[in-house]
């Protein structure tokens, strides 16, 4: 049976308010040639069999250290080659694979946003804790106690809830410099939603979190607190890759994406910029060719403006525009005028994407449609204003 922790976390004590839940990883770990260490942090929590689910990116690039770092930690490793999209398919089969012969004591994941759903969702089904290595600062996902399911044709389908979050993340800066800038620029678009959704559930009394409490200050705090290092230190992170620099900047922002963005997100809350996000992805060259940060700029646009924060809105484009994520569909090749009926398919899965029933009005079919509108004609004519 599936975990639904808003069944638990979203009743609220007889005659009393709704609780407030704030959750975490275990322990999150940052710094350069973390990864060669792995095995020793790994044995301070857990011993036995470690169970590898790795990209074959880098499993080429990265696999002879984490093996390494393992044995000679006293550890023996299975291993398996991440399929690329984080269904319910690959979850089987990852599973399974590791219930031949003893088992596994810890599942470490390393790679991208779907590989770490993919380790998440089978350590819960077998029952062992999970480690997080994300080998890009792409998105906050590493440090979640939840998963995100996709089709077979890459369409968001379903989240699925596990009951802790990570044992451990580690964020090796050196690993995470060297991947294309493009992915620690996406990075920064999830990552900037994170304030504005967790405000939103704050300020509306129906908000809950993913899983169904209310948020916490904390979160709130932290959701801030990774916007202002975003603002501060984004541009600056993008010139210290450039020149071979892993600097202040690159660090903060590394934080700000994965840890912040994670504690931020899951304990303050999701609402409307997420909801377009995963609606966009019922587009075919939407989900094919951006990254999930890029969507998430998107859909951070759509909701400032469906909530009549203009300045605010004006701030993101410009911050967008200074780090290079999209102001506007038409970056992405996408013309909403154009191709009505993908419009109305964006919309429709938007819709049913829980937490975009957290903002503090009514999401009808038609508000979705001339909130998207009016935020494709603000971001053309933020671009064009900014390129001046």
């Amino acid at each position: 049976m599936a975990l639904d922790p808003n069944a638990i976390y979203g009743m609220s004590p007889e005659g009393g308010r709704p609780i407030q839940l704030f959750i975490s990883p275990s322990q999150y770990i940052q710094g350069q040639g973390t990864l060669g260490y792995l095995g020793r942090y790994l044995s301070l929590c857990v011993s036995g069999t470690a169970g590898i689910l790795i990209t074959p990116g880098r499993d080429r690039l990265l696999g002879g250290i984490v093996d390494k770092s393992l044995t000679g930690s006293g550890f023996s490793t299975e291993k398996t080659i991440f399929g690329g999209e984080s269904t319910l398919d690959e979850v089987s089969r990852v599973e399974a694979l590791f219930r031949q012969g003893t088992g596994i004591n810890v599942l470490i994941g390393i790679g991208g946003g779907k590989c770490l759903d993919t380790a998440r969702m089978a350590a819960s089904r077998l029952g062992v804790p999970v480690v997080t290595v994300p080998t890009t600062a792409s998105t906050d996902a590493p440090t979640a106690a939840h998963s995100v399911i996709y089709d077979n044709k890459g369409v968001f389908a379903d989240v699925d809830f596990h009951s802790t979050n990570p044992l451990m993340v580690l964020a090796d800066l050196d690993v995470i410099a060297a991947a294309p800038v493009r992915y620690i620029v996406a990075g920064m678009g999830d990552a900037f939603s994170t304030f504005y959704e967790a405000r939103c559930c704050m300020e509306n009394p129906k908000g809950r979190t993913a899983r169904g409490a209310r948020p916490t200050m904390a979160a709130l705090a932290i959701a801030r607190q990774c916007r202002d290092l975003l603002l501060k230190h984004g541009t600056q992170a993008l010139d210290e890759i450039r020149r071979g620099i892993i600097g202040e900047s690159l660090a903060r922002i590394v934080e700000a994406n994965i840890l912040l963005s994670g504690l931020g997100f899951e304990s303050g809350g999701l609402a409307g910029a997420h909801g377009i996000a995963q609606g966009l992805t019922a587009v075919a060259q939407l989900h094919d060719n951006c990254l999930h940060g890029e969507l998430v700029a998107i859909g951070v646009m759509a909701q400032l403006v469906m909530e009549k924060r203009m300045n605010e809105a004006k701030e993101a484009a410009r911050f967008f525009y200074d780090v290079g994520l999209p102001l506007n569909l038409k970056q992405l090749g996408f013309d909403p005028y154009a191709r009505g009926s993908e419009l109305q398919d964006i919309i429709n899965t938007s819709l049913n994407v829980f937490f975009i029933r957290y903002e503090p009005f009514e999401i009808t079919g038609p508000f979705l449609k001339a909130s998207l509108l009016e935020a494709y004609d603000f971001g053309i004519q933020m671009e064009k204003e900014l390129a001046k």
